[in-house]
């Protein structure tokens, strides 16, 4: 559903464009361009469809909540999300808190990976993706062509 990379930035007050292409894929799977928010794994932010969000709900919830990492797993997910809908020049406003968590202070990137969206500070991610190319080089077998 939600594919390709976009460099962007993050205005003053905090939004960021989400490119027409992924709003429109949303507005396709959900009907509007809402979506939920949380901090997300490798230092970036992840961004949900509501859909999407009620099924991490649904997961989340169902696991033991004698565990203590599904405790810490539901308190990080909850204590983190934020929800929010792009404006009419496609900008969401993505709270200072996980803005600062994520270390993205201006330059970002917004990127598709299936059924989320990611933002992250751009020289995390050039750093995080040169990481991920070189170990495709080392394990080429596994990736399509």
């Amino acid at each position: 559903m939600f594919y390709g990379e976009y460099q962007t930035s993050v205005d003053d007050k905090g939004r960021v464009i989400i490119p027409s292409r992924l709003r429109e894929c949303a507005r396709e799977a959900e009907g509007a361009v809402g979506f939920m928010m949380t901090l997300g794994a490798d230092g970036c932010i992840t961004i949900y469809t509501p859909r999407r969000w009620a099924e991490i709900e649904t997961e989340v919830n169902a696991a033991s909540q004698g565990m203590a990492s599904a405790r810490r797993r539901r308190r990080l997910l909850y204590t983190q999300a934020a929800e929010g809908e792009c404006d009419r020049q496609g900008r969401l406003r993505v709270p200072p808190s996980l803005l600062q968590q994520a270390g993205i202070s201006r330059d970002a990137v917004v990127v598709g990976v299936s059924d989320q969206i990611e933002l992250w500070d751009r020289s995390r991610w050039e750093t995080y993706k040169t990481e991920m190319l070189r170990e495709r080089e080392h394990d080429a077998e596994s990736y399509p062509e």
